[in-house]
């Protein structure tokens, strides 16, 4: 047992002199391990509204530091942080052309201090970037602006290390696009705005910018006044044309407060009188921008007022010249019609009128054939007068009839009427049609609830004096009528020209030029082909026809055996091929135009072509390609 005993505690003191030999093995060897220690100072740990290129740096110390170098760690998960940059020689490290930082996000880094060998890694601290920027807040100039402008908003807070750039914009286009001038880290831009025109309105823009986003601000808008003049007024109420009732209690004649740029009393002069434009001041005063005038005023009557604002150099601005109507508790007065018509007679775009009726916001029309008049053809016309419209007032040149008018005149407490007057529409006449140096006459007539003219287009030009394409007269057998296709095209008809293999000669009806001249499916879709208040011939003007003339041969020439009693003179323009053959000569097939008269028309669909036939028949068909026929256009009033 002792034996045993003394067999342990040998082994023991041989494992413990083992242990001790091993932790002093380095020492022995020579080898000492460098003491590295590396701790992070900016930005401070948890900081916030961080700029977007920040510099980062540290301290270091320990065995021989002057050979440490140093790797950067960053990133948005405190566990997962990506080497940046490494190797770097310095105690600071700054992120440029930023590809990692963005808004108001929170990141993590720390940095790994290494002398080649051996490293060591200092704790991890996080700073919060500052959010994307807001728009900028706009301070002036609103509403009006002199030659010294300052343009004016409340600067954004950069966040630490950036720079705020701001753009300045100004325009007469919502929103301004000319960029006037550029400034860093503050909210006011001067500009000489002397070049701006009186009284146009103007309008700007800031854009703020740092290197990770940008923002624009709202859009301001201001109004060009001269410098040294006050503020331009304008009239708050009553609005124009308003009905004001005694019974309603005081009226106030209210409008906008107007300053002096430079600090003078302003005054105002306020007209009110019952001619128009006023000629007498009811009182001039400063202070408020208002005035009390209804002791002066007299029940049913019109009255006309502006406000001139001015300081002590005289310089002024007035409002506009506004009316109201003053009255009692009664209904509108009667309204007056004024004798337009010549001789009783209605001529095209001709109106009624009846000029302003005191105490009346709105007035009814009434048209008809009996007396007096019942069918309303308008109603709550604001102004005061009516254009009346061809469907108003239907007929032809064999059914002319007498037509009453009469107008209604209401406001909240009744409505009265005007004395009837009577006419008779204008059955024919002519049209002039004017485009640069061409002038021609284009007679029309009435049939039924349309106006059309009877002559087929003849026109070389579009209405803003643009010359359309004449079709090169063809040379062979197979000539395309173009080799473009968005050209406007027209070609005019042969005449005199002889019998071409056994066809008559093409002499009349085309001779005098009267019959028009045809053009390419493309001119009658174009908006510059038809004048002002007239339009090629649709689907809409076709129906009508339809309706009020069922046979065809009553608006045909008599060249085709129609009877045409309107003078409404339908007769073909050409029928125009692309090419040319013994049927065709030079293009127009003469066997076809002498049974049937050809037009386009504008409507819905591929059948965009009508023909009319000797037995009554109105027949649409298609034509495809944009020039592989040409016709003729007829025009009907809008």
């Amino acid at each position: 047992m002792k034996c045993v005993k003394n067999l342990f505690l040998t082994s023991v003191l041989a494992l413990c002199f083992f242990v001790t030999s091993c932790g002093d093995d380095d020492e022995q060897n020579g080898i000492v391990i460098p003491d590295i220690q590396v701790s992070i100072a900016s930005p401070s740990d948890a900081s916030e509204s961080i700029g977007f290129n920040p510099t980062f740096t540290w301290t270091a110390s320990g065995d021989n530091p002057e050979t440490f170098k140093y790797d950067f760690y960053i990133g948005t998960d405190k566990d997962k942080l990506g080497l940046r940059a490494e190797n770097i020689n310095k105690l600071e490290y700054k992120i440029t052309n930023n590809t990692v930082m963005k808004g108001g996000i929170t990141y993590y880094w720390k940095v790994v201090a290494k002398d080649g060998i051996y490293d060591n890694e200092s704790d991890i601290w996080s700073f919060t970037t500052a959010p994307s920027l807001s728009e900028p807040v706009l301070i002036g100039p609103q509403g009006f602006g002199r030659d010294a402008l300052n343009f004016q908003w409340e600067p954004l807070d950069a966040a630490l290390g950036e720079t705020l750039t701001y753009n300045v914009y100004l325009g007469s286009e919502n929103p301004p696009t000319e960029l006037i001038g550029t400034v860093e880290d503050t909210g006011t831009f001067a500009y000489d705005g002397s070049a701006l025109t009186e009284f146009d309105t103007y309008y700007w823009s800031v854009e703020v910018s740092d290197s990770e986003s940008m923002s624009t601000s709202e859009v301001g808008t201001f109004q060009k006044l001269l410098e040294g003049y006050p503020d331009l007024p304008s009239i708050v109420a009553p609005l124009d044309r308003q009905l004001v009732f005694a019974r309603d209690g005081d009226v106030l004649l209210d409008w906008t407060d107007s300053t002096d740029p430079e600090g003078d009393t302003v005054i105002y002069d306020l007209y009110l009188d019952t001619v128009n434009p006023p000629i007498s001041i009811a009182s001039s005063f400063s202070g408020d921008s208002q005035f009390n005038p209804t002791s002066t005023l007299v029940e049913n009557t019109k009255y006309f007022w502006y406000v001139k604002a001015k300081d002590a150099s005289g310089n002024s601005y007035d409002t506009e010249i506004y009316s109201f109507d003053y009255l009692g508790s009664t209904g509108p007065a009667a309204p007056t019609l004024e004798e337009a018509v010549v001789d009783g007679t209605l001529s095209l775009d001709e109106a009624i009128v009846w000029g302003a009726t005191l105490g009346a916001n709105s007035h009814d029309v009434y048209i008809g054939t009996s007396n007096p008049p019942t069918t309303l053809v308008a109603s709550d016309v604001a102004g005061d007068e009516y254009i009346v419209k061809n469907k108003d007032i239907p007929g032809n040149i064999n059914d002319v009839r007498t037509y009453y008018a009469r107008v209604v005149a209401k406001n909240v407490d009744g409505q009265t009427e005007s004395p009837i007057i009577s006419f008779t529409p204008q059955m024919t006449g002519v049209y002039t049609d004017v485009r640069g140096a061409e002038s021609l006459d284009y007679p029309w007539v009435r049939l039924g609830s349309q106006v059309v003219m009877t002559h087929n287009l003849r026109t070389k030009k579009l209405t803003n004096g643009d010359d359309l394409v004449k079709v090169v007269q063809p040379t062979s057998g197979d000539y395309p009528i173009t080799a473009s296709t968005t050209t406007l095209y027209y070609d005019e008809h042969p005449v005199d020209s002889g019998p071409i293999s056994g066809f008559p000669t093409f002499m009349s009806p085309w001779s005098d030029g009267a019959n028009g001249r045809v053009y390419s499916s493309l001119v009658p879709r174009e908006p510059l082909i038809a004048p002002l208040g007239w339009h090629v011939m649709n689907d809409d003007d076709v129906a009508s026809l339809q309706s009020d003339f069922p046979d065809a041969s009553d608006l045909l020439d008599e060249w085709y055996g129609g009877t045409d009693p309107y003078g409404a003179n339908f007769v073909i323009a050409g029928y125009r091929y692309n090419n040319f053959n013994a049927g065709r000569p030079l293009g127009f097939r003469y066997g076809v135009e002498t049974g049937r008269t050809s037009f386009w028309t504008n409507g819905a669909g591929s059948n965009n072509a009508l023909e009319m036939y000797p037995a009554g028949n109105y027949r649409y068909f298609a034509q495809g390609n944009p020039h592989l026929r040409m016709f003729g256009i007829r025009l009907v009033k809008d």
